[in-house]
């Protein structure tokens, strides 16, 4: 089968002939389907940060080389395990999206050893086509694990989601609504505002207004002025109150202030460091201000907690098959094939992409729900 591999740590973002570490090669396909798993030949899969940090070896978990990156994908199942097919719980020729923990999914074919917790049928007749299948189970399973697991937001529950022009931001912005909370979200720039409007936002923050206003603005300012202004913002956006929840993917400078847009008794679920910094946590703010504070690495529920992981999937899975949730792909910033998968490292790792991105092992038009057929340009 074909796949996108790397064999040494490295840069993601240019191709393997111009000097980056991944390449398309042809490997042999997985031989065995445990009793719990399936075997799906992939049509996409979807790109995270974390998987630029995997290839470039800073990530807290390291494959073994040589490896396939990839953690989620959208795919039709070619074979059940022995108890999956006693089971029924799924079909051969059954479209279905999921994640593989480890990387693996930028192949033609990926075996999932445990279908229940790791995978759902992609909904029928409800316009969502794999890209936006594959763009799902991480960002949308992070972001419904923190804010319903975690923090246990409700109706009214106030919610500050930082990087919420990205995959988990966005996945955030939409679960929170769908909810019934109150949303301000942070993003950089004019495109990644409209997404957040687009995902039901109700106060959208443009981060690049947000630095402190005494600073001259023909005096380059440092990342840590940058969110300086978040707390009036956010102060101004709720009339007078502070924020609940605060969503945190970026880490960075946006964490520390965020924590200081947080009432007292407030909640902060650490996503990630996309801002390549980690914070310290002041705790004398976490003291007086009586905040908690909830680390939430999904990933890590696979092995640890697979109840909850199989429970958090089926039901934000119901969420997006009932028609509240919309993946948002960036097909502007994906790659249209394997050989092209350099290009989607590039524009994650660059901070460009709105919502997510997606590499197509498969055909586009299959990918993109264009139609079938050919291999068409993006």
């Amino acid at each position: 089968m074909r796949a996108l591999v790397c064999h040494a740590w490295g840069d993601p973002t240019r191709s393997r002939a111009d000097g980056g570490v991944l390449g398309v090669e042809d490997v042999p396909a997985p031989s065995v389907v445990p009793p719990k798993g399936v075997r799906v030949n992939v049509i996409c899969a979807s790109l995270n940060y974390a998987d630029v940090l995997l290839v470039r070896n800073r990530y807290q978990e390291k494959p073994a080389l040589p490896f396939i990156p990839g953690g989620e994908f959208c795919g039709v199942i070619a074979e059940l395990g022995r108890d999956v097919e006693n089971a029924k719980t799924f079909a051969v020729g059954q479209t279905v999206a999921g994640v593989v923990v480890g990387g693996g999914a930028m192949a033609e074919q990926v075996v999932v050893p445990d279908a229940a917790s790791s995978i759902f049928p992609v909904p029928k007749n409800k316009n969502v086509s794999p890209a936006e299948a594959a763009a799902f189970p991480i960002a949308y399973g992070t972001a419904y694990l923190a804010l319903v697991h975690r923090a246990r937001v409700g109706p009214g529950t106030n919610v500050l989601v930082l990087g919420a022009g990205g995959g988990v931001g966005y996945a955030a912005v939409q679960i929170a609504k769908a909810i019934g909370c109150f949303v301000v979200a942070v993003a950089r720039g004019g495109e990644k505002i409209k997404a957040c409007q687009e995902a039901g936002a109700d106060v959208c923050l443009d981060s690049d207004t947000l630095h402190d206003v005494k600073i001259d603005q023909d005096t380059p300012r440092n990342v840590e002025e940058t969110f300086a202004g978040l707390p009036v913002a956010v102060k101004k956006a709720l009339k007078g109150e502070l924020a609940d929840v605060l969503f945190d993917p970026i880490g960075g400078a946006g964490f520390q202030k965020g924590i200081s847009s947080l009432k007292w008794g407030g909640t902060v679920l650490v996503i990630g460091f996309a801002s390549g910094k980690i914070p310290k946590l002041q705790m004398n703010l976490a003291l007086v201000k009586n905040i908690t504070v909830h680390g939430v690495y999904w990933g890590a529920h696979a092995s640890k907690d697979k109840e909850t992981m199989a429970r958090c999937t089926k039901e934000v899975g119901s969420m997006l098959a009932n028609g509240f949730l919309k993946p948002k792909v960036d097909r502007q910033r994906s790659a249209c094939s394997l050989e092209q998968a350099w290009k989607s490292f590039k524009a994650l790792e660059h901070r460009d992409v709105v919502g997510k991105t997606v590499v197509v092992v498969g055909s586009v038009g299959d990918a993109f729900g264009d139609g079938g057929g050919g291999r068409s340009r993006l």
